[in-house]
C-alpha cells in the first residue's frame, strides 16, 4: 500500500518577521544550525520565539539548557514578550536543564540524555542552549567536534531540526562551528552614541540565502528583521510604454513648463533649501493622482499627518476628503534613530501591499541619518528607484541642499543618473528688494521641457507657477544682477567680503 498522507514540509517556519525571506523559505528540516553572538545579543528570545511558533502548528519542542539560569528566570524574562504563551508549557514546550548531566557525565551523558529525551517527547524541533559550557569541561577540541557530529547524527535519524545557541567563547569562528548546517550570526554594532543590531548569515548549506548584514530590532512582539531593501526588490522589466503617459502637478503653469507632467514610472528629485517650496510640491502631486483615482502616498519624516494636513489647507490643498475615501495615504516617523532597512520594509509594504501608484518620499536627509554607511544610501535609493519602475510607480523625493544662498548648487550623491530621471530646483533669491521663489526643470529624461526659470507664487489659494522672472540675471549662483547692470550690486560684493 502506497502512503497517501501528504509529504511532510522541507521547510520549518521560524515565526521571526523577515528572517524565512533571508534564508527564502526557512529552516531545512532536520538540520542541525548554530546561532552564535556576544550576550545580549539576543540569541534566547531568537530561539524562545521559533519554539513558540513551532509549538502554535501542533509540533512538540525540546529546550536543553547548559547554564546556571533557572527555567523560573527564564520564563519570567519571557512573558512580556507577545509570542509567550504559558499554555504550551510544558506539554507543547519542555525546558530541561542539563547543566549537572554535563558536570558529572560530561558530553557523552549529555549527548545520551538528548538522545532519550527527543524520542520520548517525540520532539521536531531541539535547542541546545549554551554551548560553550560544553566547550568547557570537554577533554578535547577534538571532543567538542565529535560532539557536534554525534548530535547531527541523532537528530537527523529522528527528523529534528535542532538550534545550537553559543557566544563563540570570544575566539572567533572554530572548526566545530562551521560543522553545522547554518551559521546564523548576531551582531552588535555601534558609531558614536549609536547601536544597532544586525543578522549575518554566514553559512547556509543547501539553500541559497540573502547575502550581507540585515538589521533587527528588539521589541515587544520579540525579534524583527529586517531585509536589506537591495537584496529584496523586483529585478524583472518595467511595463512597456510606461514612460509615454505623464502625470500633472496639478499646479496651474508648472504642468505646462514640463510639457504635461513628469513619466509615469519615473523618479523625480526635488531639490532646493528649506522653505522652497519642495514639500508641498510634492503633496500637490499626490493629490493630484488622488483626485483622478491613482492610490498615493505620502511617505513623512518631518510633520505628522495632522500637522501636514492643516499646513495644506492653509494654502488651499484639501487632503481630508482624498484621505477619508482611501486614495491619498499619510504616514509618518519621527527622524530620530531610524533603521535604513526597517524604512525599506516599510516602503516596500506601500508599494507592494498597500497599491500606491505615486510615492513621495520627505526626505533624503532622513534616510542618510537612518544609516551608518552614508555611502550605502545611494545604492538603497537605486534599489528603491528600480523596483518602483518595475512596478509602474511614480517616485518623488525631497533633497535639501545644504544653503539656501550661495553661487554653489551641489548634489547630496554621486551617480544622480541612477537615482533619479527627472530633477526640480526651487530656490529663493533675492530680487529688487524682495525675496521670491523660482522654480526649473534641470533635467528631465525621455521629454522636451521648458527650461526657463519662473516664479513659484505660494498663496493662501494655492501654488501657481508664473511668469519668467525677469529683471534679474543670473538667478542660479546666489548673486543676481538686474537688468542693464554687468556686474553685482556692491551691496552683495561688500557682505561677500570683497
Amino acid at each position: 500500500m502506497s502512503d497517501s498522507s501528504p509529504p511532510r514540509q522541507e521547510r520549518v517556519s521560524t515565526g521571526i518577521p523577515g528572517l524565512d525571506t533571508v534564508l527564502c523559505g526557512g529552516l531545512r528540516r532536520s538540520r542541525t544550525y548554530m546561532v552564535m553572538g556576544l550576550p545580549g545579543s539576543g540569541k534566547t528570545i531568537f530561539a524562545n520565539q521559533v519554539c513558540f511558533h513551532h509549538a502554535s502548528s501542533g509540533e512538540r519542542v525540546l529546550y536543553v539548557t547548559l547554564l546556571a539560569e533557572s527555567h523560573t528566570e527564564l520564563v519570567s524574562n519571557l512573558r512580556s514578550l507577545s509570542f509567550f504563551d504559558a499554555s504550551r508549557i510544558p506539554e507543547s514546550i519542555t525546558y530541561l536543564s542539563a547543566f549537572t548531566v554535563l558536570e558529572d557525565g560530561g558530553l557523552e551523558a549529555l549527548l545520551e540524555l538528548i538522545r532519550k529525551e527527543v524520542k520520548s517527547r517525540k520532539a521536531s524541533l531541539l535547542v541546545l542552549d549554551g554551548l560553550v559550557a560544553a566547550e568547557e569541561v570537554a577533554p578535547s577540541r577534538q571532543a567538542v567536534k565529535k560532539f557536534i557530529h554525534s548530535l547531527q547524527v541523532v537528530t537527523g535519524i529522528v527528523g529534528c531540526t535542532t538550534l545550537v545557541l553559543t557566544t563563540g567563547g570570544g575566539q572567533g569562528l572554530r572548526a566545530e562551528h562551521t560543522m553545522v548546517d547554518g551559521l546564523l550570526m548576531l551582531q552588535q554594532r555601534t558609531s558614536g552614541v549609536r547601536a544597532i543590531r544586525e543578522l549575518y548569515v554566514r553559512k547556509f548549506r543547501g539553500s541559497p540565502h540573502l547575502l550581507g548584514r540585515h538589521g533587527f530590532e528588539i521589541t515587544g512582539d520579540g525579534i524583527v528583521i529586517y531585509p536589506r531593501l537591495e537584496t529584496v526588490v523586483d529585478v524583472s522589466q518595467p511595463p512597456v510604454g510606461l514612460e509615454q503617459t505623464r502625470l500633472g502637478f496639478g499646479i496651474t503653469g508648472l504642468d505646462k513648463m514640463l510639457r504635461g507632467g513628469v513619466s509615469a514610472g519615473s523618479t523625480t528629485i526635488l531639490l532646493g533649501p528649506p522653505g522652497s517650496g519642495k514639500t508641498l510640491v510634492g503633496m500637490n502631486f499626490l493629490a493630484e493622482g488622488a483626485r483622478r483615482g491613482e492610490r498615493g502616498h505620502y511617505f513623512a519624516f518631518y510633520d505628522s499627518p495632522l500637522r501636514m494636513m492643516s499646513q495644506a489647507a492653509g494654502v488651499g490643498l484639501q487632503l481630508e476628503p482624498l484621505v477619508a475615501r482611501g486614495d491619498l495615504e499619510i504616514s509618518f516617523r519621527p527622524p530620530t534613530e531610524n533603521v535604513l532597512d526597517k524604512l525599506g520594509v516599510q516602503l516596500l509594504s506601500v508599494i507592494r501591499e498597500r497599491g500606491a501608484r505615486r510615492l513621495f518620499l520627505d526626505g533624503y536627509d532622513a534616510l542618510r541619518k537612518a544609516s551608518l554607511q552614508h555611502t550605502r544610501v545611494a545604492r538603497f535609493l537605486a534599489a528603491l528607484v528600480n523596483e518602483c519602475r518595475t512596478r509602474g510607480v511614480t517616485l518623488l523625493y525631497s533633497v535639501e541642499t545644504a544653503s539656501s544662498f550661495g553661487p554653489e548648487v551641489s548634489f547630496p550623491m554621486k551617480g544622480i543618473s541612477m537615482v533619479a530621471e527627472n530633477v526640480l530646483f526651487m530656490r529663493a533669491v533675492e530680487l529688487n528688494s524682495e525675496l521670491r521663489r523660482f522654480i526649473c526643470a534641470l533635467k528631465i529624461r525621455n521629454s522636451g521641457y521648458d527650461p526657463s526659470l519662473r516664479e513659484l507664487i505660494i498663496t493662501e489659494k494655492g501654488l501657481e507657477v508664473g511668469q519668467v522672472l525677469e529683471g534679474g540675471q543670473m538667478l542660479m549662483t546666489g548673486l543676481p544682477l538686474s537688468s542693464g547692470r554687468t556686474e553685482p550690486r556692491r551691496g552683495l560684493l561688500k557682505r561677500r567680503g570683497k
